[in-house]
């Protein structure tokens, strides 16, 4: 199995309970039992109670064996999870036992987004879901639902997108920056999808106000990026890679920059095959400056960084 597939099923699996039906019906009991008697009880509590819920839903998004089961699991999911967001007491709350889910929060504490996949009915190939969460300077919460339509998009590098038309991504990073007094907040994500390539996304995210969002911007001032050529400046950039390897694209705080792996095929006569790109031992970065994220080339920095990005589970297995 790859590297990269191995930090992923690392990342969910932390026990499966194969008792998941039981187990759900208790949790629903209880919470309904406790509900109509205390209605007073702290939304703490309350929350407490469905991210329970929520973690075992996310158990059989990833381990049911039969995917109507999955995207049964996975509806539900994003029903429970939508309507908690609603709350202002959610903003903060961390569903840090909700091991399929991945959950940013902006720097300045305005913006969370919530991403997470769902094993899709051919092997090794995945669905991607999200929520974005905005936060006004009044406190008001608006929740935007994220539907994935990358499979209809011809050169999305080149495509401003909204919540409705979203190129889905599994996000395991996000770094604030900021231009004349606008925030742009740029997504680092994942896409295991395809058993011979894989690949990553730097994306933007922009809020005007929290009913006018869009994916993608044209801060990224690079016309070459890891063997792929722009002809005009990109709204998100892709870093295609084989399935067999891993490669490192992370923001270090240190030094200020999205650090990266060089990707480079074994010999010139592949050039363009990502199927058989891998890291070269150097070191590419991207720096902020006057509004767009810029190149550097062989860069020089302390290698201790680890690539700690969400784990994909395995393909589920069909029984015969």
């Amino acid at each position: 199995m790859p590297s990269e597939m191995c930090k992923l099923h690392h990342f969910f699996y932390t026990g499966f309970n194969y008792l998941f039906e039981e187990l759900y019906c208790k949790l629903y009991g209880i919470f309904f039992l406790v509900l109509l008697p205390s209605w007073g009880m702290s939304q703490s509590v309350d929350l407490r109670e469905k991210e329970q819920i929520l973690g075992l839903l996310g158990q059989q998004i990833l381990k049911a064996d039969d995917y109507a089961k999955r995207k049964s699991a996975s509806d539900e999911f994003l029903h429970i999870l939508s309507d908690i967001l609603q709350n202002t007491e959610s903003f903060s709350y961390p569903f840090e036992r909700v091991a399929n889910l991945s959950r940013l929060q902006s720097l300045d504490k305005m913006v969370n987004i919530f991403t997470w996949l769902l094993p899709s009915v051919e092997s090794g190939t995945y669905e991607y879901f999200g929520l974005l969460q905005i936060r006004d300077k009044n406190n008001r919460i608006t929740v935007h639902k994220l539907k994935d339509v990358s499979g209809e998009l011809s050169q999305a590098e080149y495509i401003a997108l909204n919540p409705s038309r979203w190129y889905g991504a599994l996000y395991y990073q996000i770094v604030d920056v900021k231009h004349k007094n606008q925030t742009y907040y740029t997504l680092i994500g994942y896409r295991p999808d395809g058993r011979s390539v894989q690949q990553k996304i730097l994306d933007a995210l922009v809020i005007k106000s929290p009913k006018n969002i869009t994916f993608g911007a044209q801060i990224f001032y690079i016309q070459d990026f890891a063997d792929r050529k722009y002809i005009r400046k990109p709204f998100r950039l892709f870093y295609n890679y084989s399935a067999q390897v891993s490669a490192t694209l992370r923001f270090n705080p240190k030094e200020n920059m999205i650090i990266m792996d060089h990707l480079a095929p074994p010999d010139a006569s592949k050039k363009g095959v990502f199927a058989v790109y891998g890291p070269d031992f150097s070191y590419d970065g991207l720096f902020w400056k006057e509004g767009h994220w810029h190149l550097k080339e062989q860069i020089k920095f302390d290698t201790g960084i680890k690539d700690e990005i969400p784990s994909v589970p395995p393909p589920v297995r069909r029984k015969f």
